[in-house]
């Protein structure tokens, strides 16, 4: 069952009207990435968070609308302006709702807090905006759609603040940019932490991704970030019998890849809009999307319309 998505103060102004990048007829498109919490921030002209004071992620629980963009400058405005045959066709994705993701920022918000602790920085000394992660989609960084605002025909874009996003820094290595999925992000970071699996296990599964004794969130963890050895306080259970687990074990896998939430359908032949509901972890999220035809159709462009009502906030 779905937690309770009322645990947050909500802010006032909730509601995010955005235009879509450009889409294709000839294979799926980026369609534009929205970061629901930089967002809120701007509208609303104060801070919001992506975790807890503790690093715990919040989830935004968001109806997210799709629709086809109106097409002026015709004899008559067009709905459907380049085809009428036109469909288009969004997929959601975001991070994984699961206890991976949760573990993963609670331990990086311990790594980064002990790497200002053990380099004497003061939160007093810190930026005002420093106190919880910012992080990035799967770049360094991500470039993120802008939010419209009521000004001129069709809206415009919010002048928008500087958003910061976190680091990480040891002897050993560093992350300019934390990012919340792929192969280098805090998810496959944190698995990589992760104890080995004992030298007598009976699991099939021994790949080149198995977790490894030693990284940047066990050196940042460490008393002296990485200069000595520290064991991690998160270690394998003990196994004693037969140990292939129903998933995975690849850290760059499955478990740091987005998950597929959903797929909306626009157009003549399926409604005018789509409006689903999902439980965005750290309201971060891609869309991908892609024109099609009912017919033979051409290469049209036209993007979509998009708006996000942020429902309810609650802790991961």
């Amino acid at each position: 069952m779905a937690k309770k998505a009322s645990a947050i103060k909500m802010p006032a102004l909730r509601t995010l009207f955005y235009n879509s990048n450009n889409l294709s007829s000839t294979g799926w498109t980026d369609a534009g990435k929205i970061n629901i919490i930089r967002d809120l921030a701007a509208v609303n002209r104060h801070n919001m968070t992506h975790t807890s004071s503790k690093g715990v992620p919040y989830v935004l629980r968001c109806a997210v609308t799709t629709s086809c963009k109106p097409v002026g400058g015709q004899t008559y405005n067009q709905m459907f302006g380049e085809d009428e045959n036109l469909v288009q066709v969004a997929e959601i994705v975001h991070a994984s709702n699961s206890w991976v993701t949760r573990n993963a920022f609670v331990k990086a918000h311990a790594a980064r807090e002990n790497m200002f602790k053990q380099q004497g920085v003061l939160k007093s000394e810190r930026g005002a905006y420093s106190r919880t992660i910012r992080p990035t989609w799967t770049a360094a960084p991500d470039t993120f759609l802008t939010p419209l605002k009521g000004t001129g025909s069709g809206g415009s874009a919010y002048d928008m603040g500087t958003w910061d996003y976190s680091a990480l820094e040891s002897e050993a290595s560093s992350m300019s940019h934390m990012r919340l999925i792929g192969d280098d992000s805090i998810p496959s970071v944190y698995l990589d932490s992760r104890k080995q699996i004992s030298a007598d296990s009976n699991s099939d599964s021994d790949s080149t991704d198995q977790p490894v004794d030693t990284n940047l969130l066990r050196n940042l963890l460490s008393p002296t970030l990485g200069v000595s050895a520290k064991s991690d306080e998160v270690t394998a259970l003990a196994r004693d019998e037969q140990d292939n687990p129903p998933y995975s074990l690849d850290n760059d896998g499955d478990h740091t890849d987005p998950v597929l939430a959903g797929r909306h359908f626009v157009g003549a032949r399926a409604g005018l809009t789509h409006t689903a509901v999902y439980d965005i972890p750290m309201g971060i999220f891609a869309i991908w999307g892609l024109n099609c035809f009912s017919d033979a159709g051409s290469n049209q462009t036209i993007g979509m319309n998009i708006k996000v009502e942020v429902l309810g906030i609650y802790e991961m």
